[in-house]
């Protein structure tokens, strides 16, 4: 056999060995998380599969706020491209739903960044759905955060629309997203791409890492005329280990070449 063939198939046998490898590192960072996440309990009900940088959590936590704290664990570890959350909440005790209903509408009331009665609040089951009208897109994302946190709440169906106080144009929304991608220099938004139909934005593209990918959504969520967002942001940590860029070399060169000049 050639020896570029038999090194080709090494360096692929390498690499295969080198996923599985961080695949058994991630699924043992998450489940030493898991521990601490529900005190009592030695073994959680919750069961965690790894294949090539992709997890997927299944079973049920207590609280919302287990369930989004071992989320935002897992997005942060290096190697993680993309999570799939099928974790359900099963809270150790019921309430009534009348009593969940009145729980919700008072945390929504009392929230500084929702004007009153905001949604209508219907739950059956320990399931919340939230109907009514809000000004933003970040409005409709914080009451559904709201209700998901309150006592007997399991899961939360979103029917709240968005009727902006001011009409905007696809044009200009997709403009003011773009503009606050480009302004926030705390994450990388150069592989992103924007595009608007009727308030729904949608964003495509590669970013390095899951927090760069969370951060762009937000951003987007708040800006004028936006009703809906539509993620499909692409998770690459490649793209970490990527050299300095042609765009940014010629800018050093001319600035050294500047302060030479300057000096003569």
């Amino acid at each position: 056999m050639p020896l570029s063939r038999r090194s080709g198939r090494m360096s692929r046998a390498g690499r295969t060995l080198e996923r599985v490898a961080l695949d058994r590192e991630l699924q043992e960072n998450i489940a030493a998380q898991l521990a601490p996440l529900d005190g009592k309990r030695d073994l959680p009900d919750i069961r965690v599969e790894v294949k090539d940088g992709y997890v997927v959590l299944r079973g049920f936590v207590r609280t919302y706020r287990e369930k989004e704290r071992l989320h935002r664990f897992v997005m942060g570890l290096r190697g993680v491209k993309a999570l799939k959350d099928l974790l359900r909440v099963k809270p150790e005790e019921s309430l009534a739903d009348r009593q969940v209903s009145l729980h919700v509408r008072q945390a929504i009331d009392a929230h500084a960044e929702l004007p009153p009665a905001t949604a209508t609040v219907h739950v059956r089951n320990g399931t919340c759905t939230l109907r009514g009208h809000v000004r933003t897109a970040e409005e409709r994302h914080i009451a559904e955060v709201v209700a998901s946190h309150c006592r007997g709440v399991t899961s939360v169906t979103n029917e709240l629309t968005v009727d902006s106080l001011d009409e905007v144009s696809d044009e200009a929304t997709s403009r003011a997203v773009k503009a606050a991608l480009a302004y926030c220099k705390e994450f990388d938004t150069e592989g992103i791409t924007v595009s608007c139909a009727d308030g729904k934005l949608v964003l495509r593209g590669t970013v390095p890492t899951m927090m760069d990918r969370m951060l762009a959504e937000e951003m987007t969520r708040i800006q004028p005329g936006v009703r809906e967002v539509e993620n499909h942001i692409q998770v690459n940590t490649q793209l970490l280990l990527t050299p300095v860029t042609a765009r940014s070399s010629p800018r050093r060169s001319v600035r050294r070449g500047s302060i030479r000049r300057k000096a003569k």
